[in-house]
Formats: structure tokens, C-alpha cells, sequence
């Protein structure tokens, strides 16, 4: 796989990072989202997590992930 020059150099996001929230930088979004689109996002990773890895090792993520620890 090549190299994605737009990632090159960009700093690693954290929690903190992700969870920031700008008044403005959504226009007329706010700062909620509907939760079917959170839902889309966890169905889409959860497909992908278990066409690459299979299906225990997709449940051993999100358990992981949602446990807090590392």
C-alpha cells in the first residue's frame, strides 16, 4: 500500500482531540449527531473488523474498546 502524503507529519489523534467541539464549525449541525448515524459508523467498522479479522476478533474489539483500558 502507498503512502498517503496527506497523513504525512499530522500529529496523532487523542480522546481529547476527537471529542473537541467548535461553536460554528458544524453551521447549522450543532454539536449532537442523530444516533443513526452513530449507528452506521458502528455497523460499518463492525463489518469491516469481522471481513478482515472474522468475528471473535471483532467482538474482542469492541469489548476492549469499550472496557476503557489498554
Amino acid at each position: 500500500m502507498r503512502d498517503n502524503v496527506f497523513l504525512e507529519n499530522k500529529k496523532e489523534l487523542e480522546l481529547a482531540d476527537f471529542m473537541n467541539y467548535a461553536d460554528g464549525s458544524r453551521g447549522n449541525l450543532g454539536k449532537d449527531i442523530p444516533v443513526t448515524i452513530y449507528r452506521l459508523l458502528e455497523y460499518s467498522i463492525r463489518e469491516q473488523l469481522i471481513r478482515q479479522f472474522g468475528k471473535e476478533t471483532q467482538i474482542q474489539v469492541f469489548q476492549d474498546a469499550g472496557s476503557g483500558q489498554k
